[in-house]
């Protein structure tokens, strides 16, 4: 631990907001949001592993998301497991991380870009309010690139060309984009949409194609569902290294992961997802299953001390998604460290967000929560997030005060 912390120590200020950086290679494939700085995962995760001697290290990142922690496990030579509740982040973690044939791909594009040029009667796609998120033209280009992916036999490969067709939905639907809340667009702006969907999917498939796996890499398996009930019964193991970064509040006030998938699952065939239809029937799902998604009685936290102190100074009405978000982080706490290897190291990623406009002490309230278990802190250190989507700002309810979005992260290194 010792010299973790002497590593750690030797890196100069705002070392770790790699400014400058920006994501390349397979790190590029597909649109998710707040995902985690490659290089810094990279940086972070080489230290810890050439500290602990095992030869047979395993990772899990509980809250997986586009697989940036994962992908960097396979460039480590690590093995891994990532668990998300959302089935567009399985989808991508799977394809960045599935070790490909290059010349069953070829043939794969090939035969798709000689399919998509090709005059056909097809069936349009259909889901309610389709016709408000995209134009009637751009349905019948989507339809007709989506039911020839449906063509493809190889599920891997038809796997590669859904995210495809994620990049080409986020380009062409009627939402705004710059935010990660469902928004539509002026009627002005819908109309200056050109139809170039199956020439930007046959483009982005060759550009994706190329970044792919093609050799053998370290083993990654990629499971949907809920985190903690993964943990708790579905996983008998103990990892060296659990790597991770869980939202920092409820998903409907904090980041919509699902609401900014939506659009783009509900065009894959279900057949190539690993959840059941009812997830993708409303708009809001996803998120209201995350976590802090439901409503929940105080009881695992009642005697977290920052907690209570930080539900005292909000107002009442805001305190029943902040118990929600805690009741629910706690048991992901907890989960995570029976599932730590003695002398393993968990690495977290937080932040704290504003409710009421106060800043809510998620790093030290982990803290709290991680020493109540048993788990020893080796480093706490912040990072400035220097690229992000949302504004510094956010805009204010009725009558409420202008609240400061997240611009600094906290890493948190603790072991058992």
């Amino acid at each position: 631990m010792k010299d973790i912390i002497g590593e750690l120590n030797k890196y100069p200020e705002g070392y770790w907001d790699f400014k400058g950086k920006i994501k390349t290679g397979i790190h590029n494939i597909g649109k998710y949001p707040a995902t985690m700085v490659p290089d810094m995962q990279y940086e972070l995760l080489n230290i810890i592993v050439k500290q602990i001697k095992d030869n047979n290290i395993k990772l899990l990142d509980p809250f997986c998301g586009s697989g940036t922690t994962l992908v960097i496990a396979q460039d480590l030579g690590i093995d891994s497991i990532g668990i998300d509740i959302n089935p567009y982040a399985t989808l991508l973690s799977y394809v960045k991380t599935n070790v490909y044939d290059r010349e069953k791909m070829l043939s794969a594009i090939d035969k798709i870009e000689n399919n998509l040029n090709q005059e056909q009667n097809f069936k349009e796609h259909y889901f309610y309010n389709i016709e408000k998120w995209f134009r009637k033209d751009i349905i019948q280009s989507l339809s007709k690139i989506r039911l020839c992916i449906i063509a493809e036999e190889d599920v891997s490969v038809r796997k590669f060309f859904w995210i495809c067709l994620s990049e080409t939905i986020f380009k062409f639907s009627n939402d705004r984009t710059s935010t990660f809340k469902l928004h539509i667009l002026p009627e002005e702006k819908i109309n200056l949409i050109q139809d170039d969907c199956i020439e930007f999917f046959i483009g982005k498939v060759k550009e994706n194609a190329s970044l792919l796996n093609y050799e053998e890499k370290n083993r990654v398996k990629i499971i949907y569902g809920d985190c903690c009930e993964v943990m708790q019964h579905k996983l008998n193991k103990k990892f060296k290294i659990i790597c991770t970064s869980p939202p920092y509040g409820d998903n409907s006030t904090t980041v919509t992961y699902g609401q900014a998938s939506i659009l783009s699952l509900k065009w894959i065939d279900n057949k190539d997802l690993s959840c059941e239809p009812s997830i993708l029937e409303t708009y809001s799902t996803i998120d209201k299953i995350s976590i802090g998604g439901e409503k929940r009685k105080v009881c695992n936290t009642k005697d977290i001390q920052l907690l209570n102190e930080y539900l005292n100074e909000i107002s009442v009405d805001k305190r029943g998604k902040v118990i929600n978000f805690f009741e629910d982080y706690y048991v992901v706490l907890k989960s995570m460290e029976s599932c730590l290897a003695k002398d393993g190291y968990l690495i977290m990623t937080v932040g704290n967000r504003s409710v009421d406009a106060i800043m809510q002490p998620l790093d030290n309230i982990t803290i709290e929560i991680a020493d109540k278990l048993g788990l020893q802190m080796v480093s706490k250190f912040n990072r400035n997030i220097l690229y992000k989507k949302t504004p510094l700002t956010l805009s204010p309810a009725k009558n409420e005060k202008v609240v400061k979005s997240i611009s600094e992260e906290t890493i948190l290194i603790f072991t058992k």
